[in-house]
């Protein structure tokens, strides 16, 4: 019996997935990461307009002196509740890119077990899989590490590491068990 056709996750952390289809292990970026942020940024929108909305609404309603007027209260709330039902569809589109096949995407890099090679995501031999260690390293302009590949020839970036999306967790650690052939 051949490969499965859909790639089988062997782990996953925020849009980057590790899988293994056949002989090849599969490193994926389901391009999620400004999804996320955008819905984050929304998220908090809603809460310091809604809220502070609300509270000046409930404030005027209840105290005739208050020092926000009601018709600004209400539109903050406005604002809030604008920003909640957007935010609704970025999180609704985050699960459906989520819920998407994996064979929709083009993998970041491919590990070729059997032929022993890393390939990049346009099918480039890169260096043999003996040769390509991975790593977790800070970048300059985020809390969240980065997923690096080091070879002989250099250090390849894999994926930059997002706080709002899960960031990379330790799939440096899956890849080299993977890739080295140690069992997970």
């Amino acid at each position: 019996m051949g490969a499965p056709l859909e790639p089988v996750i062997i782990a996953e952390q925020g849009g980057l997935v590790v899988a293994e289809h056949g002989a090849a292990v599969l490193l994926i970026d389901r391009g999620n990461r400004v999804v996320e942020i955008t819905a984050y940024v929304l998220i908090v929108l809603t809460l310091v307009f809604g809220g502070f909305g609300a509270v000046s609404i409930v404030d005027s309603v209840t105290d005739g002196r208050s020092s926000v007027p009601i018709t600004l209260g209400t539109i903050l709330l406005a604002v809030g509740v604008s920003a909640a039902v957007v935010a609704g569809f970025m999180i609704r589109s985050a699960y459906r890119i989520r819920r998407r096949a994996l064979s929709t995407f083009t993998p970041l890099a491919v590990f070729d077990r059997a032929q022993r090679v890393y390939r990049d995501g346009a099918d480039q031999a890169v260096a043999p899989l003996d040769q390509v260690r991975f790593e977790r390293r800070m970048q300059m302009t985020s809390s969240s590490p980065q997923l690096v590949a080091v070879t002989p020839w250099g250090t390849h970036i894999l994926k930059r590491g997002n706080p709002f999306g899960g960031g990379i967790g330790r799939v440096d650690e899956v890849l080299n068990d993977m890739v080295q052939g140690r069992t997970l």
